[in-house]
């Protein structure tokens, strides 16, 4: 196989690989490729059991919630549908969305992807249907949920029972199946397919492909010199257009959306007709105080530093794509990579939200019900992860010419 790394845009040449054997780029470490005996059989087997353990968990009782004698108890789809009815339908629909909606319709798509269909599809079927299957993954965050369920059980433990129903198990198991099934997925394998890629002759590996007038295909990775794939037909360009441009105009967005999602409160808690507001600070103390050190540290680091820290990392990588690179630009690459991988992990406060909502509903008693803080929180995650993948990290290993050449493309 011949393509150039989507991280530092070096030319490799990598041998046909054996079960278990993992091809990583020479200069930059990125994974470029993996292979395993009857990846096709397992994918299928673990994506059918996600889907039965999936609908298993939609039917359900999934928590149980008793204080004072008073029961509540919910279902899966009611961490969306109780937002609806606070008029909170931002958060309801990309709750609704973002673990059932689209895990649901990926695994769809999967299975008979490794089945064979892309051989009897037209390739127009074909193509679309493997753009849209990897443009989907990023944003299914069903494992995120499952730790805000925990998450949000340490939090009410210590006033009321819990219960955890059929349904949760049967998500729990759906989540290990589902990111199982992902982790085993091959690209490239999937669109040779449907077209076999095209071998480009009197190239120089270990050099970087702009050097050499070529250009990666940012679908199907297929190397060329062309303004258009000869393997999936998509626009092709040197770098992606306006790349700092458009993350900066992200950032900026999501560091506008961070004040306000740190001040307004994120959720009310009614207790004995008394309602008390609680911001992401204020929810991190209460969880300290009450001696949940761990999870308040995840929740601190993961919905206030984290997200913090993203902004002035990705701002100092829109800075040091101007500068030359240097013997650093490895570690820069590295910082990047981690950033676009922790970037939804930041959810976890969201659906910390969501679920108290949907399981504390006692009257005056005691519930819960959303703030606008939530809306700004979770607008302010969606922007950083828009920012993280309009990003081009191999802007970070290109000279001033590279970049003369890459704004001229833009321009034209």
């Amino acid at each position: 196989m011949q393509t150039a790394c989507p991280s530092c845009d070096h030319v490799i040449e990598i041998p046909d690989l054996k079960a278990k054997q993992l091809a990583v780029c020479p200069h930059c470490n990125t994974k470029l490729l993996s292979s395993q005996a009857n990846q096709d059989s397992h994918i299928v087997a673990l994506s059918l059991s996600a889907i039965v353990m999936l609908l298993s968990s939609m039917f359900y009782p999934f928590l149980s919630f008793t204080s004072s004698g008073i029961t509540q108890t919910i279902t899966l789809p009611d961490a969306a549908r109780i937002l609806f009815n606070y008029d909170s339908d931002f958060l309801g629909l990309f709750i609704d969305v973002s673990i059932i909606g689209l895990p649901m319709f990926l695994l769809l798509l999967i299975i008979p992807l490794h089945l064979g269909l892309l051989k009897a599809l037209p390739y127009l079927w074909g193509k679309r249907l493997l753009k849209m299957t990897f443009a989907l993954e990023p944003w299914i965050m069903s494992e995120i949920f499952l730790i805000g369920v925990m998450v949000s059980m340490v939090k009410i433990m210590s006033m009321a029972d819990i219960e955890f129903g059929v349904s949760f198990y049967s998500y729990a198991a759906f989540v290990i199946c589902y990111v199982s099934a992902i982790a085993k997925l091959n690209k490239h394998a999937l669109w040779q397919q449907i077209k076999p890629p095209v071998y480009i002759e009197q190239t120089k590996p270990n050099t970087r492909a702009i050097d050499q007038g070529l250009r990666a295909c940012h679908v199907c990775g297929q190397l060329g010199d062309t303004d258009i794939c000869v393997r999936c037909e998509s626009k092709t360009f040197t770098r992606n257009p306006c790349s700092v441009q458009k993350a900066a105009a992200w950032l900026i967005t999501s560091i506008a959306c961070y004040i306000p999602a740190n001040v307004f409160p994120i959720m009310y808690t009614t207790s004995l007709g008394d309602e008390t507001p609680s911001t992401l600070i204020g929810g991190v103390m209460i969880l300290w105080n009450s001696g949940s050190y761990p999870i308040a540290m995840i929740i601190f680091l993961a919905s206030v530093v984290v997200p913090l820290a993203k902004a002035l990392v990705m701002s100092f990588l829109c800075f040091m794509v101007a500068r030359p690179a240097n013997r650093q630009t490895k570690s820069y690459t590295r910082i990047y990579q981690l950033t676009e991988f922790i970037g939804k992990w930041s959810m976890i406060d969201v659906f910390v939200v969501a679920i108290l909502v949907a399981l504390v509903q006692l009257g005056n008693l005691m519930s819960v019900t959303p703030g606008i803080g939530t809306v700004f929180f979770t607008t302010m995650v969606i922007c950083q992860m828009l920012a993280a993948h309009a990003f081009d990290p191999r802007l970070l290993w290109d000279n001033p010419e590279n970049l003369k050449t890459a704004k001229q493309e833009t321009l034209v």
